[in-house]
């Protein structure tokens, strides 16, 4: 079941852009605009897999990679992919991660190749995060671990390092955050910028500071943090608990 946002504002190409996917792909819902605030509505309701923004937009407040920045907070699971007449915006864009650039004019063939890999991508991380897995695999140089992912509690990101923590073991692994979370289940939440938490394997959760909470373990007196953000969305999951 996925989900794909399309963003452009000539009529025209917007239109060619939803043919070829609704012909090349199994999505269950295409949404199209050429308003870059009705698209970060839709980002914000739907919560699209991916979103194919054009990064030139006539009479905006704001350009597609803005968009971009704005729609990667709301959903940074969502795969972006620009469309665009310039290839320089290649390194303005870094920091929410694109998944590839289409350049105008539209090459069909290429056009194509990137939504077909990227939607069997997503469709195969989909199926593999709802049916959960075992074990995971992650590297850290020449060594691979292998671990049980029910005995995960936390990973988080430290000092540019990203580490794995389960009650007696923590793993220094090459994987960003947002990587882990492609491989885990969805019993695993963010609950912070720089922490993913085992749900099941969470003991307490206690307020520190202002609006800044740490998360106690079963079995475990390794501690994580949780955010303002974090805590509003933890307290939705949980049938809007209070603390």
């Amino acid at each position: 079941m996925i989900k794909i946002l399309i963003l452009e504002d000539e009529d025209y190409t917007r239109k060619f852009i939803k043919k070829i996917v609704m012909e090349n792909t199994s999505a269950s819902e295409i949404f199209d605009t050429s308003s870059g605030k009705e698209a970060i509505s839709l980002a914000r309701e739907h919560l699209p897999e991916i979103a194919m923004l054009d990064v030139e937009l006539e009479s905006e407040d704001l350009n597609g990679l803005e968009i971009s920045r704005i729609i990667h907070k709301i959903s940074p699971e969502t795969k972006i992919v620009f469309i665009t007449g310039h290839s320089k915006y290649a390194v303005s864009a870094f920091d929410v991660h694109p998944y590839d650039y289409i350049l105008k004019p539209i090459n069909v063939k290429r056009l194509i190749e990137t939504i077909v890999t990227l939607t069997n991508y997503v469709d195969k991380t989909s199926s593999t995060k709802s049916k959960g897995m075992n074990r995971i695999v992650v590297k850290n140089g020449g060594e691979m671990f292998f671990i049980a992912v029910k005995d995960i509690l936390y990973a988080e990101r430290l000092a540019g390092d990203t580490i794995i923590h389960d009650e007696k073991n923590t793993y220094n692994v090459q994987d960003s955050l947002q990587e882990l979370e492609n491989k885990l289940g969805d019993s695993f939440l963010r609950v912070h910028k720089s922490y993913i938490v085992n749900e099941e394997k969470i003991k307490k959760v206690l307020e520190i500071g202002e609006r800044v909470y740490q998360i106690e373990f079963l079995n475990s007196d390794k501690v994580a943090l949780m955010s303002r953000t974090g805590f509003k969305e933890f307290r939705e999951r949980f049938n809007n608990l209070t603390l």
